[in-house]
């Protein structure tokens, strides 16, 4: 028997163990083929995406130009800033990490025993994440994670003054930062771009540059870029998640900040270990990954996130993600789950903080079941990123393509079924475009909260920029982050020309 026909007897079989659900648990309507978006566009991040940033030379200057706030600059800045600026000092030197494990070092946040404790020991803590509602949410699955690796949270519940941390996605060429100030008690966020011989060639990276332990060699070129530069005008802009009211600072972002953290790795919730389990199926247990010693994969701790993230003063998220009741409501409806997912769960919970996101005023809610996946593709892809470890291929299809299409619009991926231009717009565009974010920025011309005093000419820009097709930044919504069929951008068009 193959394996392809294991995971077909497996899907029969929960079919069967979701028909009896109790009549106390609340129900969404049953998800038709009609429901599932009739085509699903790439989430593609386009060649012209970083061209408006400033050249590195430029982007050096910006981050290492002393300020007023800072007289010991660049030694009481943030730890970004004061690692990278130390040629800013007489006789200092800008340093150039040529990996992964390079910058962490220079960030205080190497592993010192990889065999070790998560958080202990001279170690930074960390945690792994399998559906995300970041930059590249789209992509982010069991088969390709997130790694946070952070500085521990101190036990005692006080803020670790410099705290630092980096998010890491495989498949691109950058990494995420955040980096706390201690002289002004801010949250510095950051995008660390970074080259690779491939990124050079006329031929471009190949996805085995790009999803493989390769990634984090290699570097070259590496500058950063903080969230209050052009990087605001780009479609990685932080404000977004980090900032949406411009009038309060910056905060961490953490929806799933109580236990038993739906979506994030651990060997102590079922939840977590189904996780482990599909991605322990395709890395094996010998691989490391994103700066993580493979022989502490499975000690990752979202708890040790949480309290960092509590301590820094952001225990009351935006739209929290409740995922104890999430999951609950969850297996009641389907006894198979957390390990089987399909068919796809149901939670009244859930369903009030996706309507919030659906109306515009939250960023997208996380999926209501532990795993995104479909299982089929899930496996598929498994099988290819075998194949290229041991040796047997020397290629690799994209192996995140693996989401589970009908699960897209409750992923906040493809719009909620049935909107109409108006709710589509609300849904796919207000979340980067309202009137709470940054005035100084662009896109801050079109805001959906204000659609009826839009200018004729700005509607008509909007309209051209939904008709752009994917290979550009200027496409709207982009499909890094949305994916929308023909006929819901002719709604959105339609609304627009009113």
């Amino acid at each position: 028997m193959t394996r392809y026909l294991v995971v077909a007897v497996v899907f029969q079989g929960a079919l069967a163990a979701c028909q009896h659900v109790p009549l106390d648990v609340p129900q969404r309507p049953h998800k038709t083929p009609s429901q599932t978006p009739a085509t699903v566009d790439e989430p593609t991040v386009p060649a012209d995406s970083f061209v408006t940033l400033s050249d590195p030379v430029a982007a050096h200057k910006e981050l290492c130009t002393p300020d007023m706030n800072h007289p010991k600059f660049p030694d009481d800045a943030d730890t970004l800033t004061r690692v990278f600026c130390q040629d800013a000092k007489p006789g200092g030197v800008m340093p150039a990490p040529k990996s992964l494990a390079e910058l962490l070092a220079l960030l205080g946040l190497d592993f010192k025993d990889p065999n070790g404790r998560n958080g202990a020991g001279g170690n930074p803590a960390f945690a792994i994440l399998g559906h995300s509602s970041a930059l590249t949410a789209r992509k982010v699955s069991t088969i390709a994670p997130t790694a946070f690796i952070f500085t521990p949270p101190n036990a005692d519940g006080t803020k670790v003054p410099g705290f630092v941390a980096v998010g890491f996605d495989p498949g691109e060429t950058f990494v995420e930062i955040a980096s706390h100030d201690p002289t002004t008690d801010d949250i510095n966020f950051y995008l660390v771009l970074f080259d690779k011989d491939c990124t050079r060639s006329a031929s471009g990276c190949t996805l085995v540059d790009l999803l493989t332990p390769k990634l984090v060699t290699g570097w070259s070129n590496v500058r950063a870029y903080e969230m209050s530069t052009s990087l605001g005008n780009t479609v990685f802009d932080c404000h977004v998640c980090h900032q949406p009211v411009d009038s309060k600072k910056p905060i961490l972002r953490m929806q799933e900040n109580t236990a038993p953290f739906t979506h994030w790795f651990s060997a102590d919730t079922a939840g977590g270990k189904a996780l482990l389990a599909d991605f322990h199926a395709a890395h094996g247990s010998n691989e490391d990954y994103g700066g993580i010693p493979a022989a502490m994969i499975d000690k990752s701790d979202p708890g040790k996130l949480a309290a960092l993230v509590k301590n820094a003063g952001f225990a009351d998220q935006p739209n929290a993600f409740p995922s104890a009741d999430v999951e609950a409501q969850v297996v009641d409806a389907c006894k198979m789950q957390p390990a089987i997912n399909v068919p796809m769960g149901t939670s009244a919970a859930w369903q009030a903080i996706y309507d919030k996101a659906v109306a515009g005023s939250f960023i997208a809610a996380p999926y209501h079941d532990v795993k995104v996946t479909d299982p089929m593709k899930l496996d598929r892809m498994t099988g290819a990123y075998k194949s290229w470890m041991s040796g047997a291929s020397q290629t690799l299809p994209d192996i995140r393509d693996v989401f589970l299409d009908q699960g897209l619009r409750d992923m906040g991926f493809a719009p909620k079924h049935g909107l109409d231009g108006r709710g589509l717009l609300a849904q796919m565009c207000q979340e980067c475009h309202n009137t709470n974010l940054d005035p100084m920025q662009t896109r801050q011309k079109f805001l959906v909260d204000k659609l009826d005093a839009m200018s004729r000419d700005e509607k008509d820009l909007a309209i051209r920029r939904i008709q752009m097709t994917d290979d550009t930044r200027l496409r709207m919504p982009p499909t890094l982050f949305r994916t929308t069929t023909a006929d819901e951008r002719q709604l959105m068009i339609d609304e627009l020309r009113r």
